[in-house]
């Protein structure tokens, strides 16, 4: 199953009202179920190096559907943050959707390539959070850490 099914249990599911902070968890959520879980650890590998080594086995949107980036969820996603005000009224979420697939692809491939390098459970939220930057207009993310705090005291 793709990774956004298998995080789905390590979700909180409190962010209705917030797309932005909903993302971010499923975005955090999944790096760390890649590098706590070896099996998707040697899936990912697998994923990599066939499209590395046999061009046309299998395609780099292939391993994104895997990785959990559907193409039309995100860019709804992303529209509704876009809404809500919560990211900038101004970026080409087409534009953003190929930064957010390079960022997310490149973080994993480059853990996979050395793991020991960081620790990707680690710091997956500080990551995550860097990313997510680029959509704030000011390219902050404290819309976040208002909500975040709020669910820890609650």
């Amino acid at each position: 199953p793709p990774l956004r099914e298998l995080i789905q249990d390590r979700l909180t599911g409190c962010w209705n009202d917030n797309p932005l902070q909903d993302l971010r968890e499923k975005f955090i959520a999944a790096l760390q179920y890649i590098a706590a879980v070896p099996r998707q650890q040697a899936l990912m590998q697998i994923l990599y190096h066939k499209c590395e080594f046999h061009n046309g086995m299998i395609s780099e949107q292939a391993i994104r559907e895997k990785m959990g980036f559907h193409h039309q969820s995100l860019l709804e996603v992303l529209q509704r943050c876009m809404d809500k005000k919560l990211i900038s009224g101004s970026l080409d979420l087409d534009v953003i959707l190929i930064i957010l697939h390079g960022s997310f692809s490149g973080i994993v491939k480059n853990w996979l390539m050395n793991p020991t390098s960081y620790d990707l459970y680690k710091q997956a939220p500080a990551l995550v959070d860097n990313v997510l930057k680029m959509l704030s207009p000011d390219g902050s993310v404290r819309q976040l850490m208002p909500n975040e705090q709020q669910a820890e005291e609650a």
